[in-house]
């Protein structure tokens, strides 16, 4: 049995399908053309927050009493406490950033001469106060928030 095609319809609903399909595209190119533009308008404004956590604030909160103002622990609280002295230059060299970040997050002798900070401090921001806080840490030189 055979059937008859009409080519007339056939070309007619093809072209149907091909407008369809071409006006999908361009609604497509519009998104594409709307996102580029809006992330080119708010990549600019994400840039210019801060990358996480103030760790100047945090440390001032956290470390200070242990650890003085500016790292050195010369304090009378630090001493009491025996912190270590951050501005110690033979103690910088001699411990290093994983053995700190370390300590950060999880403390000294469980808690008890040191609490550990895993719960308030990602590791990369442990591991950013010790690369831009305690290993820049003068003696005499408040670590103070916003500097």
């Amino acid at each position: 049995m055979q059937r008859f095609i009409d080519r007339d319809a056939m070309k007619q609903s093809g072209h149907l399908i091909i407008k369809r399909l071409s006006t999908g595209t361009r609604t497509a190119n519009m998104v594409l053309v709307f996102s580029m533009v809006l992330a080119l308008l708010v990549a600019p404004a994400l840039a210019l927050e801060p990358a996480g956590k103030d760790l100047k604030m945090f440390y001032q909160q956290n470390c200070a009493r242990c650890h003085g103002p500016d790292g050195s622990a010369v304090n009378a609280e630090g001493k009491r406490l025996r912190g270590l002295d951050f501005t110690d230059q033979d103690w910088q060299r001699s411990t290093g950033d994983d053995r700190m970040v370390k300590t950060i997050l999880k403390g000294k002798f469980f808690g008890r001469a040191m609490p550990g900070f895993n719960d308030q401090l990602t590791e990369e921001e442990a591991r950013r106060m010790v690369k831009e806080i305690i290993r820049n840490s003068k003696k005499g030189q408040v670590i103070a928030p916003g500097f």
